[in-house]
Formats: C-alpha cells, structure tokens, sequence
C-alpha cells in the first residue's frame, strides 16, 4: 500500500509536470507568433468600457484573417475572420479607460462579420492601413472561382462524350 505521503508527492509531481508543460507550450507560442504578424489588441462587441481586450497577433492570409491571443493555450488561432465576410464599420479614438492600458498612438477599429459579429481591434496606424488594404483588395466573391473537387471524373465524361460525338458508336 502507498503511505499518504506518497501519493501526495505523486498527486504534486504531476501537478508540477502539467504546469511545466503548459508554461513551455505557452512561451512557444508567445515566441513564435509575437514576430509573426501585426499587433493587436482585440475584443468582441458588446463589451463595457475597457472589458474584455486581450493582446494579440493578427497573421493574414489570402482569404482569412486569423488572431492570436497571446495569453492563450489554444493550438490554433482564437478568431477567424474570413476576407469576403469583413466589414469595416467605423474608427474611433481611445476613451478614458482604454487609453490608461492602449499604446499611445493606438486607434479602434469596428469591424463586423456575418459570423462572428462585431469586433474591436486597436490598432497602430500602420495595422490599421495593413487591415484596410487586406479588405478593399479581396476580389469580389462573384468573381473567386473554385476549382472543382472532381476535376478527373468531369475530364472522363468530357472526353466520353467527344469520343461519342466524334466517333458514334464505332469501336
């Protein structure tokens, strides 16, 4: 039989591994992403006045904007805002509150998607100018083709049917 103190010092080692753990996994991500992307400070609406911001990356792509929180465990990106889905609604400065933890410089953007609403990101100019040329450059969701998941079974068919209009039925 284990003594108390035993399982006690197992119950504490595994506590011990769990938070090694996920300090390392936190400090990776933190290392990786904060020279990944753009700087941010973002927020879901509605929200009371200086709640809820969390510091953060911004990492874009051809079709996605994804952010990062940078005090987050989570493997991949915390806010996902598809590039034909993002409105920008309007800017304004800091209030009281916000400017006492914002960056000096920092101005809000109000963003809007069908899918995940409304949006706070405080920004630096420069984020702000990166964000609004990633908007305004995305093609029109009428003019993205997709390319079809059957590429080869529509070839086969073409060329059955070009075979039998060419051809006739001969063989």
């Amino acid at each position: 039989m284990f003594s108390s103190v035993t399982l006690f010092s197992i119950f504490l080692m595994a506590v011990g591994f769990i938070l090694v753990v996920g300090g390392a996994l936190a400090l990776w991500r933190f290392a990786s992403l904060h020279a990944k992307g753009t700087p941010v400070i973002a927020r879901p609406l509605p929200a009371a006045d200086g709640a809820a911001w969390r510091h953060g990356v911004m990492v874009y792509s051809e079709s996605v904007l994804n952010v990062y929180k940078l005090r987050s465990l989570r493997p991949g990106a915390d806010a996902r805002f598809s590039r034909h889905d993002v409105s920008i609604l309007d800017r304004r400065k800091p209030t009281s509150v916000e400017a006492g933890f914002f960056d000096p410089g920092l101005g809000v953007v109000r963003i809007e998607t069908r899918s995940a609403g409304q949006w706070e990101l405080a920004l630096d100019p420069s984020g702000d100018t990166a964000l609004v040329a990633w908007v305004e450059s995305s093609p029109s969701i009428r003019q993205t083709r997709e390319l079809p998941t059957d590429i080869e079974k529509r070839f086969r068919a073409a060329m059955s049917r070009q075979r039998g209009g060419q051809w006739g039925n001969r063989r």
